[in-house]
């Protein structure tokens, strides 16, 4: 036993003098797991959605990386609707003619002593309270209404087929412009014209036969469009009397109509439109002038004003100045437009007219009249 004591001691000792009591033994961390990052791709569908990206998230423990990726939305496609054009149907311009029929009246001009020619042309009533539209070189008669003495000439309204005096009328205005240039017209045989300045307002007045007036008159819409194009359908209505002697145009002179497309397309300098060439019909004759020429929407769209010459109406080719024409005139003329114009006091207007305007207009034919 003290045998083994002693072994033991001296083990021990050895011990001690090798290491010492301040030797640090070093242990190492254990290596942390590396890191694993796995990306993944994902390929666009064929539906344009931004593409979409997913988070790798990285583990200590080496799972297997996972992508997760929301499939995106399928939206449905949608077959594209089917458009259904619908053919438009042809103007039927037989109920265009009955209708607008209704609203053209002959203006018929004579004088007590026959000192001057009478003259018969067209008009169309544009308002319901009986304001006319016309040309100026029937109008400017009106102007002459006390020339040689009071009531020297007289103009009267017809309407009906044949025509029938109906109205009495006054002069609501008529465009000075073309009285200056055309003051001599009256003297010549055969007048000329190209259409410029060529219209006038009337308004019926009175019943020939002293009964009252009705509450209202046919009329038709004016439609001051720019975009008349050629062998563009229109009907023209008027009461054509070239034909007719001077007591058949008292007895028999019957409205005439006649559907026929756009020929032509003429301006006055400005490049806009303001005459429209309507061809030779059985409307080509003298008393046309201020016939209607009304287009597929049964709204009147110009004033016939001129005709080239011609042994036959096909030879005659008939010219009429478009309502946009008249609108953009009377804004020179007086600061406002059609529309403007036709909606005023027209009573009012042409009792003005008359006071300021028409005595020097009229100053300016009789003075000719009176020329040697």
């Amino acid at each position: 036993m003290s045998f083994l004591k002693a072994v033991i001691s001296f083990i021990w000792a050895h011990i001690l003098l090798l290491g010492g009591v301040d030797t640090q033994v070093y242990v190492a961390p254990p290596e942390p797991a590396p890191v694993s990052i796995v990306a993944t791709t994902i390929k666009p569908t064929e539906t344009n959605q931004p593409i979409v990206k997913t988070s790798i998230i990285a583990t200590t423990t080496r799972p297997k990386a996972q992508a997760t990726a929301t499939k995106p939305a399928m939206r449905p496609v949608e077959t594209p609707k089917q458009i259904t054009i619908t053919p438009e149907p042809p103007p039927n311009f037989e109920l265009i003619n009955t209708f607008a029929r209704q609203a053209t009246v002959n203006i018929l001009c004579t004088t007590k002593t026959g000192a001057l020619s009478p003259i018969s042309g067209t008009g169309v009533i544009v308002k319901q309270n009986g304001l006319i539209l016309t040309n100026a070189h029937i109008a400017e008669y009106l102007l002459l209404k006390d020339y040689k003495e009071k009531d020297f000439l007289e103009c009267n309204i017809r309407t009906g087929s044949p025509a029938y005096p109906k109205y009495k009328v006054e002069l609501v205005y008529i465009s000075p412009t073309w009285v200056l240039n055309n003051k001599a017209l009256l003297k010549e045989q055969n007048p000329q014209g190209t259409g410029e300045n060529d219209f006038a307002f009337l308004r019926i007045t009175d019943m020939i036969d002293g009964s009252k007036l009705p509450d209202s008159f046919p009329y038709i819409q004016m439609d001051v469009r720019e975009n008349l194009s050629i062998n563009e359908p229109v009907v023209l209505i008027s009461y054509p009397a070239g034909f007719l002697g001077g007591l058949s145009v008292l007895q028999n002179l019957n409205l005439t109509s006649a559907v026929i497309n756009i020929q032509d397309i003429f301006t006055f300098g400005d490049g806009s439109v303001d005459v429209i060439s309507v061809g030779g019909t059985v409307v080509s004759q003298k008393g046309s002038s201020g016939g209607l020429v009304v287009d597929k929407n049964a709204t009147l769209v110009g004033i016939i004003s001129t005709s080239s010459d011609g042994n036959t109406t096909s030879q005659r080719n008939l010219y009429a100045i478009t309502l946009a024409y008249i609108n953009r005139a009377l804004e020179t003329e007086l600061g406002i437009n059609l529309s403007t114009f036709v909606n005023q006091d027209n009573a009012q207007f042409a009792k003005k007219f008359q006071e300021i305007n028409a005595p020097n207009l009229s100053k300016l034919i009789t003075d000719e009249l009176n020329r040697n």
